[in-house]
């Protein structure tokens, strides 16, 4: 192994063991020295990636970010769209003797998807599988075609689906989250409803026209993200005519942001919040406001087959 491989697996161990640390005890009584000693280094490597806790934490949050980018297929932010916070992968090139790689304070390190107990506590009672991890937005492919009339409803419920199952199985995704919820990562700025990241307009076409409102740009928070991708993708099956008549993209996105939402925030004190059978009833009751019977009868509320 070369010293720069050596110096990403450790930093990767850091970024894992003090997420783990976080979800189990919170931030604020996790000490450095519990993170080092799970991790399995030396306070000198801990020291060469992360200043201070607070960097380590940060370190988290990104990690968690880059994954939840992955799981919708968001674009990672310029220098611009994060005012000036830079996005990197912290895998750098730089000596260092006790397993860094001459680099502080990178974004997301690390790479894996493993499970943990809460897999087994959301699963176990269901005997379902613990699905493989997403490559890069897999409920786009399980959307079905552009074309289709209920392409992005499927892709936004298949998504649903594979961020609750994340939220139970990766450590670093639900730690991310927690320390969102906390405050850890700075809040996103936000922009009127009528109008989406890309510029286009929520709801063109597809409804009665939006009432005045705020959603939060994508690139500040992982809310933040997740809001906004809720919203433009509800924004694109509105202007293609997908919703049911009626229906305010804007009103959609609120009621599944607040519900996802709500599923992290009860998921983290009790795992059956994260089950699958409750988000599938979650969209068993909402599909049938949401989109016109023909095209309903196509979906599947439990995710298509392609995103298990």
């Amino acid at each position: 192994m070369t010293r720069q491989e050596r110096a990403v697996r450790t930093r990767e161990a850091l970024i894992e063991a003090a997420a783990d640390l976080f979800d189990r005890d919170g931030q604020e009584v996790t000490s450095l020295a519990a993170v080092t000693a799970k991790a399995q280094v030396s306070a000198g490597a801990l020291y060469f990636h992360f200043a201070t806790k607070a960097d380590l934490a940060d370190a988290v949050t990104r990690t968690a970010l880059s994954r939840l980018r992955q799981i919708t297929g968001a674009p990672a932010p310029t220098p611009a769209d994060t005012n000036g916070h830079a996005t990197g992968n912290g895998s750098g090139s730089g000596n260092e003797s006790e397993g860094g790689d001459g680099s502080r304070n990178g974004g997301g390190g690390g790479s894996g998807w493993g499970g943990d107990a809460r897999t087994q506590a959301a699963r176990g009672v269901r005997g379902e599988r613990a699905a493989a991890p997403p490559a890069r937005g897999p409920a786009a492919a399980a959307g079905g075609a552009r074309g289709d009339r209920v392409g992005e409803v499927q892709q936004l419920i298949d998504t649903t689906h594979v961020l609750v199952r994340g939220l139970a199985d990766d450590v670093v995704l639900r730690a991310g989250f927690a320390l969102d919820r906390a405050g850890g990562q700075r809040p996103a700025r936000e922009r009127p409803v009528g109008e989406g990241p890309a510029g286009r307009v929520a709801g063109k076409g597809g409804t009665g026209g939006e009432r005045p409102g705020r959603w939060p740009e994508v690139g500040g928070s992982l809310r933040g993200v997740w809001s906004g991708w809720v919203h433009e993708t509800l924004a694109a099956a509105g202007t293609r005519g997908a919703l049911a008549p009626g229906v305010s993209p804007g009103d959609a996105a609120a009621v599944v942001v607040a519900a996802t939402v709500g599923f992290e925030v009860l998921g983290a004190q009790d795992p059956l919040w994260l089950a699958p059978h409750r988000l599938t009833r979650f969209w068993t009751l909402l599909l049938p406001a949401l989109v016109p019977l023909p095209a309903r009868e196509a979906l599947h509320p439990g995710g298509s087959p392609a995103a298990h």
